[in-house]
């Protein structure tokens, strides 16, 4: 009870956490009341003698002790430890001016000098040492230097023997309590020590543990490490990180900030950028997905994740991981690939079924009527023209199956590449549909070499020939007499470019833009099914080719296909 009551004396009901600090706030109180318990000590020895001349400074003394006090409560410790050893260093001073050398005053500078060192410690060694070399000071000056601020008193032989035993007694009784303090905080920094030498033991060997279990989850991710100083603009990475990018030996390569800005793939590193400047302004966990390049040139799918440490409310270090994730984002870009093609092939499917159903039903619904027609017509003139009509009707189904049948094959088969010789080619396709149309009168030219060679899917090659001219006849031009249709080829570096065009009606700018939509038809003159130069895009593009027009109306159109080499 008592030391709870000094404790809250000399400190205050605050909870002090750290120990030292507890310790050498309770000296410092304790000094404190040393300093009144002397004062008021020797008011009772002189009052007994008949001495009131030193009252005034037993006084102020026991007034420095409350300051003292109050000083040590506010935790103002080198204000207060200052106040002690300037008191106490002055006061023996003027004690030890005007007493003898034999009543043992000069014992109390060696108390004050030891205070000056425990009060002040290893953390302000200067100021311990200074203070206790103005203890000196005073001491040598106050035996050598016959001057007194306060005048002497009288003292008989018995005062200075009181005096000598009773400054012996406290001076002894001081020092040893400050070689006790600092004795006792020794023996606690080596149990403190003691028993963190053993938490460290403790800990070192779970940190062992724990390193082996990091090691086995990062071998197991296959994660490169990597701890970015911020405040540094310094990194470092772990020899995984570089085997990821394709570096067996960690020697072959450092890396450093300016490495790692420009390993980053391009057409991702303002994205990576960006996001990392968002992720350092905000702090905590991010994970990011780029490509990075590999010692070969090659670039790979990363995942990068890791996370953001603030320190004042500014980036101090980020510490994050990489994950080879390549296999994945292929399959990822695979499977939406497909998805696109599935939908792409569920729309045309619809719209298909839909225009396919009223294409055929439309000739049939024709020969049907024209069949009844001829059931009930004796007349050899009516038959011949019932008869043309429905073999033309008979021809739009046929080629509507073959249309059918060549977007099946595009959309089912592999492309099969051989080398076949264009010019009979050609000359074939041009044979096989030059008299579809008998009426059609149109010029053919083909400017292409007879030894002309080329390697590419020769029955879908033959799909985008006969389409294209057969557009070219049986959309010429009724009022021109020089109606043509010229196929020539001509090499790029990386293309065999063939060109159809004619001098037919053309195309009316409006219509331009949708001329390779399934199932649409440019022009009312059209008795097809709309889905000729839809396929012929779709047999262009399965060749890796690509296929420009241009057209316009009255003058007539010119298709470029471009194959590759």
């Amino acid at each position: 009870m008592s030391g709870r009551f000094l404790r809250n004396l000399l400190l205050g009901k605050d909870f002090i956490e750290s120990r030292s600090e507890y310790k050498y706030g309770m000296l410092r109180g304790q000094f404190g009341l040393l300093i009144g318990a002397i004062c008021f000590t020797y008011i009772i020895i002189d009052s007994y003698n008949g001495v009131y001349d030193f009252l005034p400074f037993y006084l102020l003394g026991i007034g420095v002790t409350f300051v003292i006090v109050y000083m040590n409560r506010q935790r103002r410790t080198v204000a207060s430890s200052m106040l002690i050893l300037i008191f106490a260093n002055i006061l023996i001073y003027c004690f030890a001016a005007i007493d003898s050398p034999y009543s043992g005053v000069f014992l109390y500078f060696c108390a004050t000098a030891a205070a000056s060192m425990v009060l002040f410690g290893a953390t302000k060694r200067a100021l311990g040492f200074t203070f206790a070399f103005i203890s000196l000071a005073l001491g040598l000056i106050a035996f050598f230097v016959d001057w007194s601020p306060i005048p002497k008193p009288y003292q008989t032989e018995f005062h200075i023997q009181i005096n000598f035993i009773t400054n012996f007694i406290i001076g002894l009784v001081t020092c040893a309590l400050i070689v006790q303090f600092a004795i006792t905080r020794n023996n606690e920094s080596e149990r403190t020590l003691l028993a963190n030498q053993e938490k460290l033991q403790k800990l070192s060997a779970d940190l062992q543990v724990s390193q082996e279990r990091f090691r086995l989850a990062v071998e197991g991710t296959r994660a490169g490490i990597y701890e970015w100083w911020v405040t540094k603009n310094n990194i470092s990475v772990s020899d995984r990180y570089k085997q990821l990018l394709g570096y067996d030996d960690p020697d072959e390569i450092v890396i450093d900030m300016s490495f790692y800005r420009n390993m980053v793939h391009p057409e991702d590193a303002d994205r990576v950028a960006q996001y990392m400047q968002e992720c350092l302004a905000q702090g905590g966990a991010y994970h990011n997905e780029y490509r990075i390049k590999l010692k070969n040139g090659d670039f790979h799918w990363f995942l990068d994740t890791g996370i953001v440490n603030h320190v004042k409310g500014a980036p101090h270090y980020v510490v994050g991981s990489i994950i080879d994730i390549n296999d994945r984002k292929k399959a990822e870009q695979a499977l939406l690939q497909k998805n696109e093609e599935l939908e792409k092939a569920n729309t045309e499917l619809d719209r298909f079924v839909y225009s396919a159903s009223h294409d055929m039903r439309a000739p049939l619904s024709s020969l049907l009527g024209l069949m009844e027609i001829v059931r009930l017509t004796n007349k050899n003139e009516e038959l011949d023209e019932y008869f043309d009509r429905m073999r033309k009707r008979i021809l739009t189904m046929e080629g509507f199956i073959k249309e059918i049948t060549d977007y099946s094959r595009n959309a089912r088969l592999e492309v099969v590449n051989d080398q076949i010789n264009l010019y009979d080619l050609v000359q074939e396709v041009v044979d096989s549909v030059e008299f579809l149309v008998p009426e059609k009168k149109v010029k053919r030219l083909v400017n292409i070499p007879r030894d002309y060679q080329i390697t590419t899917d020769s029955a879908r090659l033959r799909v985008i020939l006969s389409n294209l001219v057969t557009n070219s006849i049986k959309y010429s031009d009724p009022k021109k007499d020089d109606s043509f249709f010229r196929i020539s080829v001509n090499e790029e570096d990386h293309h065999h470019v063939i060109v159809v065009e004619d001098n037919g009606i053309g195309i009316d700018a409006q219509y331009l833009a949708r001329i390779f939509d399934m199932f649409f038809r440019a022009t009312e003159m059209s008795d097809g099914s709309g889905l000729g130069l839809y396929i012929v895009k779709e047999v262009t593009q399965k060749l890796n080719g690509e296929i420009k027009f241009e057209s316009v109306l009255g003058q007539g159109s010119t298709f470029t296909v471009l194959l590759p080499k």
